[in-house]
């Protein structure tokens, strides 16, 4: 078999693309996607007769962006995950724009935003996860959204005091990012995948029900080594190398659940964290300004 036939196995596989054409030739069984991922694939043409349709059949007088009401930047978000949903087998994460990861009633309103828009494209409430970053606020967001049937994908996870939190407030799915710490932290042994283990080792020893999804891979021993999570979510990259490895090795009797050291203060988890959603932040709005370019030149 080869490497990905052997993840499928056991665990379920994520993809982190928004392209259509891709995402329907291979039906995943879960997907997430954020702004860079939708740019790409308006970019390379993924969309083209379907966007063409979409924005000449969109309401005029909407806002391009907003926190509240309904926007372009909302409906076109939507459109794409309901064309892309028929696909996928699971569950697909819908991102929160990262400027309001900070405000927590904000956080509650746009989630619901984007369920509304869902339930009206045709979209079942139970296939959607909202993707927030797990600051303080988006963690008590998602707590309290749970009350309306709402579950969440908690995003930019570094470090313990996230993934407690997260575990005893009853999150659905955490993505801790994996390269993202081993390209900051350095240890004898890869760090982000250390801190996946260490996380994993808590869920079991304190039997939580949260899900989850390693995420932010750098290499293919990382993916190889993470394989007993409940998800890992990979780019279209790996994915087409995991095909193309022969595999025979049984890692099955290798899991070593155990505590790993890894030795690094708030201060790093807190950058990382505040990083990612500057970069989110950025790339939401190079997709809202294409998406006005779009627009005035109809």
């Amino acid at each position: 078999m080869n490497l990905l036939e052997f993840l499928k196995k056991n665990t379920k596989i994520s993809i982190d693309s928004a392209d259509l054409k891709f995402v329907k030739k291979h039906k995943f069984d879960s997907l997430t996607t954020n702004p860079t991922l939708i740019l790409n694939s308006i970019i390379n043409n993924s969309y083209n007769i379907l966007l063409k349709k979409f924005f000449l059949n969109i309401k005029n007088n909407l806002l391009l962006d907003a926190d509240i009401v309904i926007s372009y930047y909302d409906y076109l978000l939507i459109f794409i995950a309901g064309n892309i949903s028929p696909y996928i087998k699971d569950k697909i994460s819908i991102e929160i724009p990262a400027r309001i990861s900070f405000n927590y009633k904000k956080i509650i309103i746009y989630s619901q935003k984007i369920i509304f828009l869902c339930t009206k494209f045709g979209l079942q409430k139970d296939k959607i996860l909202i993707k927030i970053p797990a600051t303080n606020s988006g963690i008590l967001a998602a707590a309290k959204l749970k009350n309306f049937g709402i579950e969440c994908n908690l995003t930019l996870i570094f470090d313990m005091n996230q993934v407690k939190k997260c575990f005893d407030n009853g999150i659905y799915l955490i993505s801790p990012f994996v390269g993202r710490i081993s390209d900051n932290i350095k240890c004898f042994y890869d760090s982000g995948v250390n801190f996946v283990k260490n996380i994993l080792y808590y869920k079991k020893s304190f039997n939580y029900k949260t899900k989850i999804m390693a995420a932010s891979f750098r290499n293919i021993n990382q993916i190889l080594n993470l394989y007993y999570c409940d998800y890992l979510t990979i780019s279209p990259l790996f994915f087409e190398k995991l095909k193309n490895i022969n595999f025979s090795f049984d890692l099955q009797n290798n899991i070593n659940f155990k505590n790993f050291t890894i030795n690094y203060d708030n201060y790093i988890s807190s950058k990382l964290l505040l990083n990612g959603i500057i970069q989110f932040e950025k790339d939401h709005n190079k997709l809202v300004s294409l998406i006005s370019f779009i627009l005035n030149n109809i």
